[in-house]
């Protein structure tokens, strides 16, 4: 704002204008030549207060006054009307131009004074009816309140009751409000930066989306002329065989007529038999190659079950030949057809009893030990984890063995990364067959430390 560092403030005017009739004149007095003439009016007011002239201001209040009370866009049409040349002028030359003409009485001043006074009439009014100090400090700070600082402001300083504190509490409170209005504009301008980049934005995406809608719309167009030239083909192709088929139909009627008629119905109906006849041919020859890939299915089974079965049977030819007793240590060749287990613990879960003594027998014939824990039946279940630790290979019958004890086996064993062979049936057979898949494990190992040991070239 400008404006000087004078914060003084001219007094209250104490002068009241009184009306000739209100006074009696004293004794020995006539009237005044002007009340004697002058007619008595009906209801005369024994006192008016004057709202103070723009011109009567402070100077330093004319600055707030002419830049707040009313925007640059009336100061304009003000000045343009004083055939100021505006075009030329900045707002700040406008706002300096007349806060310099309202120093005095003018015709500058008295343009303001009536446009300010016109434009906040209602708050003017709605001022005047405070006759006193804290009425006026009310209002101002309702109209603050309410956002009505132009007018309230104007009304306030104009007002022959308010005083030199309460003017200064004004300006104070419209200069911190500028710099508050300030600091917004410049939030509000970053704000409208910020929009004009997401409104560039917006239109980018709004250009790529159009050109991809007109490039969808293209080849739309274009799908729609293809179609439309084959359905023009269709129709030409379908008009074609309505003719011939018109054409066919005369040539009917006139080679066979009625007879020729019942003749292609009879045709016509032998074709609905066989092909009857041939729908059920193709549901029989469905069901027939069903059949015959369940018999291929069971025959695989059957083969697969009988190279188990020769296979399990073999090994146990092998283990149970003379020449395969009495192995001793693992200096036992595979030539005498019992596998070696070079000493290494055998540990079967589960089985029948009656086998596990053949179970023992076939385990020592291929030098090893045996242990045997019954699943979960009569053994004490926390056995279980001890044999399982000591032992160098557990095999498990699915046949006979209790759910627990077949689940913490098999765990334990991929924990651990011991050998863990799972048979489907405790007979003496498959267990030599499985005695074998273990030997060929453990022989597979110490190849395969054997070649981790040999020095590298």
């Amino acid at each position: 704002m400008c404006g000087g560092n004078d914060h003084e403030h001219c007094s209250v005017p104490g002068l009241l204008l009184r009306n000739p009739w209100d006074e009696e004149p004293a004794p020995g007095q006539e009237l005044p030549q002007a009340a004697a003439e002058a007619p008595r009016p009906k209801a005369v007011r024994s006192a008016v207060w004057k709202r103070r002239k723009l011109w009567e201001l402070k100077r330093h209040l004319h600055c707030p006054v002419i830049g707040t009370c009313l925007d640059i866009d009336t100061w304009r049409r003000l000045a343009r009307a004083r055939s100021l040349a505006v075009e030329q002028m900045s707002d700040y030359e406008v706002h300096v131009h007349f806060v310099g003409a309202c120093a005095q009485r003018n015709a500058s001043s008295l343009a303001a004074q009536k446009a300010l006074d016109r434009a906040h009439e209602g708050l003017l009014r709605r001022f005047a009816r405070a006759r006193s100090r804290e009425q006026l400090e009310a209002l101002w700070a309702q109209a603050l309140s309410a956002g009505e600082v132009p007018g309230g402001f104007w009304a306030l300083v104009s007002h022959p009751r308010c005083d030199a504190t309460l003017v200064d509490r004004a300006y104070e409170d419209v200069h911190m409000l500028s710099h508050q209005v300030g600091a917004g504009q410049r939030a509000d301008l970053k704000k409208h930066q910020e929009a004009r980049i997401e409104i560039q934005r917006l239109r980018d995406d709004v250009d790529d989306l159009q050109r991809r809608n007109r490039q969808a719309i293209d080849h739309r167009d274009r799908r729609i002329t293809a179609l439309e030239a084959e359905l023009a083909a269709v129709i030409k192709q379908h008009r074609a065989a309505q003719a011939r088929e018109s054409d066919a139909r005369e040539r009917l009627e006139r080679l066979g007529g009625q007879g020729h008629q019942e003749r292609m119905t009879a045709i016509a109906e032998r074709a609905r038999t066989a092909e009857r006849r041939a729908s059920r041919l193709r549901h029989e020859v469905g069901r027939w190659q069903e059949a015959c890939e369940r018999a291929d299915a069971r025959a695989r089974a059957w083969e697969q079950e009988c190279e188990d079965q020769r296979a399990q049977r073999e090994a146990l030819e092998r283990q149970l030949a003379p020449g395969a007793a009495q192995c001793s240590g693992c200096t036992a060749s595979s030539e005498s057809g019992c596998p070696n287990l070079c000493g290494r613990r055998i540990l079967c879960v589960g089985g029948r009893s009656h086998v596990i003594e053949y179970y023992r027998e076939l385990v020592a014939r291929c030098n090893g030990e045996f242990e045997h824990h019954d699943g979960g039946i009569e053994d004490n279940p926390q056995r279980l984890n001890a044999l399982l630790s000591s032992a160098d290979a557990v095999i498990c019958t699915t046949d006979c063995v209790s759910h627990d004890a077949y689940n913490r086996s098999k765990k334990f064993c991929k924990r651990s990364a011991k050998p863990c062979v799972l048979l489907r049936s405790s007979g003496v057979s498959t267990f030599a067959r499985a005695l074998e898949q273990v030997a060929l494990q453990h022989a597979g190992q110490v190849a395969s430390a054997q070649v981790s040991l040999l020095p590298s070239r």
